[in-house]
């Protein structure tokens, strides 16, 4: 005859070997992608709760992603991105090393690498000297956020985002995206 603490311990012992499968499962299949397919997935989720204004799109009607620095996804992000729509307009991709080779792009993916002074002066000729509407993003950059860029990808998933420079550069950024930011920057850098 079974009492009912044998039953209550072989419920909790099933309820424990459910939630580990679930659990591996879950962190397998996290654990297929690498961190720029993960990165370029949260760059196209993006671009899906930001709006640009209208006059963004002026001279083309495709959303362009330029990716500055040396490029960390390879070819993850074209066959990502390939015959893929954000908000009605097509993907194009960009790759250089100076904001000038990017003239256009509305988002500038900056990598690792740069100084922070480069990245100060980077924004700076986004912003200032360009006077464009362009998300800025960074590639887990010190700083980042705090020196004017709009959103600071980490490693694990999470990202930084400063409210006050995409209101600067005219983007609207929506409620959603903003409540996934692991920290909101409410300030001005300058």
């Amino acid at each position: 005859m079974k009492t009912i603490f044998q039953d209550i311990s072989i419920r909790k012992l099933l309820l424990i070997a459910v939630g580990c499968i679930a659990y591996f499962t879950v962190a397998t299949s996290y654990a297929q992608f690498d961190e720029y397919e993960r990165k370029a997935a949260m760059v196209n989720t993006f671009a899906k709760f930001v709006n640009w204004p209208s006059k963004a799109f002026k001279d083309n009607n495709k959303l362009v992603l330029g990716i500055l620095g040396d490029d960390p996804f390879g070819d993850v992000i074209d066959n990502m991105f390939k015959n893929r729509y954000v908000n009605g307009r097509q993907w194009e991709i960009r790759r250089g090393n100076s904001i000038k080779e990017l003239k256009g792009s509305h988002i500038v993916f900056m990598t690792q690498g740069f100084s922070n002074e480069e990245i100060k002066a980077l924004l700076n000729e986004i912003y200032e000297k360009n006077n464009s509407f362009v998300l800025t993003i960074g590639d887990n950059i010190p700083n980042f956020c705090r020196n004017g860029g709009i959103i600071n990808l980490t490693p694990n998933g999470l990202y930084t985002l400063n409210i006050v420079s995409a209101n600067k550069a005219q983007l609207t950024i929506d409620v959603k995206l903003l409540n996934l930011a692991s920290d909101i920057i409410p300030y001005d850098p300058d």
